[in-house]
């Protein structure tokens, strides 16, 4: 009977099974695999808990963008608001001294008027002085050249003119 069932195993693989399953309990209290399946249960629930942690934060953090992206629009139009009130000044300024500048200039420039008109009077003047003189001095030759008398008398009031003068 004994060896029947020696021969049964032999001839199956009960015998294998056996070994098989002895090698694995073996393993499994040698290796301490509970301990390690817990340890690897604990590692697990530590990265569930640090998933909820970052989690949370990370809902905080979006709480807060969102927070700030609702006051966004309303800082952007105040920024818009002053944008407009300072380039509104920007331009009244410019304005103001382009019409400071032009002002200058039509003074200046009828300042310059004025300075040609007196320059051109004094060209007039002085061309007619010249002419007044020419014509004076055109009038008395032809007056000396008619009358040689008072050719005489102009030569003698000359040299009397200059006697008088005293010469050091």
């Amino acid at each position: 009977m004994y060896e029947a069932i020696a021969d049964y195993i032999a001839r199956t693989n009960l015998f294998n099974f056996i070994i098989f399953a002895g090698i694995i309990t073996y393993l499994v209290i040698k290796l301490n695999v509970k301990e390690g399946l817990e340890k690897g249960k604990e590692a697990v629930s530590e990265h569930i808990e640090d998933s909820d942690a970052a989690k949370k934060e990370s809902e905080e953090n979006l709480q807060s963008i969102k927070d700030k992206i609702e006051n966004l629009e309303s800082e952007i139009d105040q920024i818009v608001k002053e944008s407009e009130n300072n380039a509104k000044i920007v331009g009244e300024k410019i304005i103001s001294d382009a019409n400071k500048t032009a002002e200058n200039i039509k003074n200046n420039s009828l300042k310059i008027i004025d300075n040609k008109t007196a320059l051109l009077r004094n060209d007039i003047m002085k061309r007619a002085s010249l002419a007044s003189v020419e014509v004076a001095k055109n009038h008395i030759i032809n007056e000396l050249n008619s009358n040689a008398d008072l050719h005489n008398k102009f030569i003698e009031e000359s040299i009397e003119a200059i006697n008088g003068v005293d010469i050091k």
